[in-house]
C-alpha cells in the first residue's frame, strides 16, 4: 500500500494487516475518488479488492489509463481479467525481462502448444535472473514433460539450491525420478503453500470434480468396527489434516469434543467459519500431537498419508495420544508397484503405502489393524483412486 499521511493511515494499516476488508475497502475507495488522477490509489484499491475476493479489474484499468507505463498494473490485469489475456505480452514490450510477465507469457505459450516460444522466454528469464525460483522450477517441469529428464533434474537441483525449504515441491519430483528419498518427498513449506492457495475452492473441487468420499466411507467403517457408536459419543476426537472440515462434518455428531489440526491457516480459516470444531490447531499433525497432554478416544486421518513418506513417526505420535482401546480411522493410497520398503510415489507426486507396510508400522507403534476395506476415496485423472480404508485400535 502507498504511504498516506493523516489520521486514517493507522486504521488502514491495522485493517489491511488483519484482513478487515470491510474497514479497509471504503477508506481506499474514498482515497481513490478524492485523488482520481493518481494511479497508485487505484492500484491499492485493486489489490485490496483482490485480497477480499472482489472484482478488481475496473480499478486496475483506471490505474493503467492514468499510468500505462507501469508494468505491474498490466501484469495484475492479465492475471485477473479474462479480457486482458494479452496484458503480459504488452508488458514484455515495455519490460522484456519482467519476471511475472515472462512467467505468464511462457505458461500461456505452453498452453497454446507453442513449446519453443515458452522455452525461449523461460531461458531468457533465467539468464537475466539466475536466482529466479519460479523460472527455474517451471522450466524444469516443462522439460520433464517433454521427456528431457536429465535437463529437468539439473534444474530441480538448482531450484533446491535457490530455496532449500522447497516451497515448489522440488523434492517430490526428484523422488519421482529416484534422485531423492521417497520418504522426504514433501516439505511442510510446500504442503502449506499448496493448501493455502487451494482453500477457497477446495470443497467444490474435491467433492464435485473429484467425487471425494473418504469421510463417509471412514464413518461407516468406524461404525462397523465399533470405533464409533450411534448410542454413545466419543468424549474426545481429533481430525488430523482437517483442512476445511469435510471429515469433521461427517464425524461431528459422534464426538462430544472435536479438535482439528492442519498446517494451512487458510484451510483452517474456512473450517472455522463452518463451526464444526471445538478447537483448531495450526501445525503439522506429528508436532501438534507431541505437544498435547490429553488423550483422545478417536483419531481421523482422511487423505493425510499421501503427503507423508515415512509413516513411523505419524503412527507413534497418534498412538501416544490415544487412550488404550482408542481408534484411528485413516486412508492410504494403495501402490500399483510399491518399492521394496512398501512406499511408493505416483506421477502426481502423492505417496502410496502397501498394506504390509502400514500394518507393520502401525504394529510397531502399538496399533492393531482391526478392519480394512479396499475402495476409492476420489477420482484421479477420471479414474477411481485405489484406496485402503483402515481401522486401527491402540492395544490395551
Amino acid at each position: 500500500m502507498a504511504e498516506d499521511p493523516g489520521n486514517e493511515i493507522d486504521i488502514l494499516r491495522d485493517a489491511v494487516g488483519s484482513g478487515d476488508w470491510d474497514t479497509a475497502l471504503p477508506i481506499l475507495r474514498r482515497k481513490a475518488l478524492d485523488a482520481a488522477d493518481t494511479a497508485l490509489h487505484w492500484s491499492n484499491l485493486a489489490a485490496a479488492q483482490r485480497a477480499a475476493g472482489q472484482e478488481s479489474c475496473a480499478a486496475l484499468k483506471r490505474a493503467i489509463a492514468l499510468d500505462p507505463d507501469v508494468p505491474a498494473y498490466l501484469n495484475d490485469l492479465g492475471a485477473g481479467d479474462s479480457s486482458g489475456t494479452t496484458a503480459a505480452e504488452r508488458l514484455l514490450v515495455l519490460d522484456p525481462l519482467h519476471g511475472p510477465a515472462a512467467l505468464m507469457s511462457a505458461l500461456r505459450a505452453f498452453g497454446d502448444e507453442q513449446r519453443r516460444r515458452g522455452f525461449r522466454i523461460l531461458r531468457r528469464l533465467r539468464l537475466s535472473e539466475p536466482g529466479s525460483l519460479e523460472a527455474t522450477f517451471i522450466l524444469g517441469q516443462f522439460l520433464d514433460l517433454a521427456g528431457r529428464t536429465e535437463a529437468a533434474i539439473r534444474l530441480y537441483r538448482a531450484a533446491l539450491c535457490i530455496a532449500p525449504e522447497d516451497p515448489m515441491g522440488v523434492r517430490r519430483d526428484l523422488a519421482r525420478h529416484g534422485i531423492a528419498p521417497v520418504q522426504e518427498a514433501y516439505s511442510s513449506t510446500y504442503v502449506k503453500r499448496v493448501f493455502d492457495g487451494y482453500a477457497k475452492n477446495f470443497d467444490a473441487h474435491l467433492t464435485g470434480r473429484l467425487k471425494y468420499s473418504a469421510p463417509e466411507t471412514l464413518r461407516l467403517l468406524g461404525l462397523a468396527c465399533g470405533i464409533l457408536s450411534e448410542e454413545h459419543q466419543a468424549p474426545r476426537a481429533v481430525d488430523l489434516g482437517c483442512g476445511t472440515g469435510l471429515a469433521g462434518a461427517a464425524f461431528r455428531s459422534y464426538c462430544t469434543e472435536l479438535t482439528g489440526i492442519d498446517m494451512s491457516p487458510e484451510m483452517l480459516r474456512v473450517a472455522e467459519e463452518k463451526q464444526i470444531y471445538h478447537r483448531l490447531v495450526e501445525d503439522d499433525a506429528v508436532a501438534a500431537l507431541a505437544r498435547e497432554d490429553m488423550p483422545y478416544d478417536v483419531a481421523i486421518a482422511a487423505d493425510v498419508s499421501s503427503y507423508i513418506g515415512d509413516l513411523e513417526p505419524f503412527f507413534r505420535a497418534v498412538s501416544a495420544r490415544l487412550h488404550p482401546g482408542g481408534g484411528l480411522l485413516m486412508t492410504a493410497h494403495e501402490p500399483v508397484d510399491p518399492g521394496g520398503d512398501g512406499i511408493g510415489i505416483g506421477l502426481d507426486g502423492a505417496h502410496s503405502h502397501s498394506l504390509d507396510y502400514l500394518e507393520r508400522c502401525a504394529g510397531n507403534a502399538g496399533l492393531a489393524l482391526v478392519e480394512m476395506r479396499r475402495g476409492s476415496m476420489r477420482e484421479e485423472g477420471g479414474e477411481p483412486l485405489a484406496t485402503l480404508f483402515l481401522a486401527l485400535v491402540k492395544r490395551r
